[in-house]
């Protein structure tokens, strides 16, 4: 029995097509690596710190 829908995505992970008890991944390695990026950071927005203009005296107003 296959738990590969029709038309499914791709795992994000490794490219194969994903499976449903895994979706959006192939496999549990797969989930395992994503989880494993996310607790690493891996997955972070970069920011960018503005610096105070001159005339901000740092009052909330």
């Amino acid at each position: 029995m296959s738990t590969r829908e029709p038309g499914s995505r791709s795992c994000p992970i490794c490219g194969k097509p994903q499976q449903s008890i895994y979706r959006p991944f192939c496999s549990a390695r797969c989930q395992t690596i994503d989880l494993a990026r996310w607790i690493g950071g891996n997955y972070r927005v970069p920011a960018v710190e503005e610096e105070p203009s001159s005339d901000d005296d740092g009052k909330i107003s």
